[in-house]
């Protein structure tokens, strides 16, 4: 093997190693979970973000889903008609939330997405001192 043909491999195989494991089941699994708004914003970090979300998501093969996730007030919901495409719900958190996509017959994981909840920073008070032997 040559100096350049070597190069060349030990390149592919960084890359490939770099993209790890998330970026290549990415390409095998044709599925995508979306959810809006990904971001809640609330004034206090002790307010409970109250917000309508919506999933969406795509399929390769129609199939019937599940969609779980890690709150315990918001249960497992399955999908009855291959056709179903979104999901809307009413969330009441103070924590973030993973919602998680499986195939129904397989229990597979497909796909996921996160609710994220932030508080509003506030806005910083800047005081200015003043020596008391300033002339200025």
């Amino acid at each position: 093997m040559t100096l350049p043909q070597l190069s060349l491999l030990c390149f592919l195989g960084l890359s490939l190693g770099l993209m790890g494991p998330s970026s290549a089941q990415a390409k095998t699994r044709d599925a995508a979970l979306k959810l809006t708004p990904e971001i809640c914003i609330t004034s206090s970090e002790t307010q409970a973000c109250d917000v309508y979300i919506e999933l969406q998501w795509e399929l390769a093969k129609d199939e019937l889903i599940c969609i779980l996730s890690d709150n315990a007030a918001y249960p497992k919901w399955c999908s009855d008609s291959v056709s179903t495409h979104t999901l809307s719900m009413k969330i009441h958190t103070m924590t973030d939330i993973q919602f998680v996509m499986v195939s129904k017959n397989s229990n597979q994981t497909l796909a996921g997405a996160k609710l994220k909840i932030t508080s509003a920073s506030q806005p910083q008070v800047r005081r200015r001192y003043r020596n008391p032997w300033s002339l200025f």
